[in-house]
């Protein structure tokens, strides 16, 4: 049902980090899952314990995994797309919540029968660590990494959703074009314009970090 894809590269993170992250994924109790790791460019240290296999590109794009995000899109083999980079955790009923959301009946829709809740894309709530809002902008305080802000998702805008929040379709993504915006902001620019698109439903608790 859902396929991770995993953005990797040596030295953004340390490696203890990353297999906190891929533990989080494999402990998952809602079992119809892939997870795709993709590394940006060659193995740094091809010698380091890999819990998954990994997928180095040929070269480097440094594009803040924006690229490898794409390719996983395309390589996937689930009806849903799930982006999480090294430095996340999902909580191991992650999975078991987000399709249960998928599952359940449309509690909204429009005078003309129009879904608004659909079930194409699906956001939920995180906490994400290193950061405090002010006043309308978040700001990442890297001196007090234990502070964090609640993301909503909900509506899925810039300032209000972080990459991994969003799990949509693959064959909306496919639609799309992929991952076709790489600035360093292109998942808040895409999600809101996807969101407004398609219409999206919220799960309530929160299932995850950013570190």
């Amino acid at each position: 049902m859902f396929s991770i894809i995993v953005v990797h590269f040596q030295g953004t993170v340390p490696h203890e980090v990353f297999l906190r992250g891929i533990a989080s994924l494999q402990a998952q109790t809602f079992t119809s899952y892939e997870i795709l790791v993709y590394h940006d460019g060659p193995l740094l240290e091809p010698a380091l314990p890999m819990p998954v296999p990994i997928r180095p590109t040929p070269q480097r794009f440094n594009d803040w995994g924006h690229s490898l995000r794409d390719i996983g899109i395309r390589e996937a083999r689930g009806e849903y797309i799930v982006h999480f980079n090294a430095d996340n955790v999902l909580y191991s009923d992650a999975l078991e919540q987000i399709a249960a959301e998928v599952a359940r009946p449309p509690r909204m829709r429009t005078q003309d029968g129009r879904i608004v809740d659909s079930n194409d894309i699906i956001v939920f709530p995180i906490k994400m660590f290193g950061l405090q809002r002010v006043w309308l902008h978040l700001v990442q305080f890297k001196s007090n990494p234990q502070w964090y802000e609640i993301l909503t998702g909900n509506p899925p805008v810039r300032q209000n959703v972080d990459c991994m929040q969003f799990v949509m379709r693959r064959e909306l993504w496919l639609a799309e074009g992929g991952w076709y915006d790489k600035r360093e902001l292109g998942d808040g620019y895409m999600y809101e314009k996807f969101g407004e698109k398609y219409g999206y439903r919220n799960v309530g608790p929160v299932l995850g970090e950013h570190h």
